[in-house]
């Protein structure tokens, strides 16, 4: 190997890592010869499931929060969607509120419709709650309410608009129902006055 020189032994191990690149004396070898076809990056293509895969990730990171209220929003839904508490009946009513130059002095217009009415009236039964007006959590804003117990959950859209600040709730254990009085945010025009 001595005589050989540096480019004649470059040769060499490429023929010997290439046997097919180089010519063979023999006649068998050429025969049952086969070539693999080449393999590139160009050629390499995804499979269908892989790419299910890559699109889910895509709507994933599509769908995905981007900030503090995003993520907040997105708790409050699955915690929603996961909750297995029951939803308890419950009833509307509208309630005016009739003052003395209502009734006597007849000084303003209200009818017995329920547009003339100011407040809004929720009652919740609760009939199976056992626990104490502590353990019950209610949250209203200005289209809907909120009433998590240990037994019920009412996520309630409200029909009307209501002034958050001004309402009164009333639990009554006897009859294991939660009364709500809402005032109710309106414009006043030619009925509602």
């Amino acid at each position: 190997m001595d005589n050989i020189s540096t480019g004649d032994q470059l040769i060499l191990l490429s023929k010997l890592l290439n046997p097919s690149e180089g010519h063979s004396d023999s006649d068998e070898d050429d025969c049952g010869a086969y070539e693999a076809p080449k393999v590139t990056p160009a050629t390499i293509s995804a499979t269908p499931s892989q790419q299910k895969v890559c699109q889910t990730v895509q709507k994933i990171k599509e769908n995905f929060p981007r900030n503090l209220e995003e993520w907040e929003a997105l708790e409050e839904t699955h915690n929603e969607e996961l909750d297995t508490r029951k939803r308890p009946e419950y009833r509307i009513s509208y309630k005016q509120e009739v003052k003395v130059e209502d009734v006597f002095l007849k000084m303003s217009n209200k009818t017995s419709a329920t547009s003339s009415c100011e407040d809004m009236t929720v009652t919740i039964e609760l009939p199976e709650e056992s626990c104490d007006v502590d353990l019950m959590e209610l949250k209203t804003t200005d289209q809907e309410i909120d009433l998590q117990t240990p037994i019920y959950r009412l996520k309630l859209s409200l029909p009307h608009p209501i002034d958050p600040d001004r309402k009164k709730a009333a639990w009554n254990p006897d009859t294991k129902k939660l009364i709500l009085t809402l005032r109710m945010t309106r414009e006043l025009d030619f009925v509602n006055f």
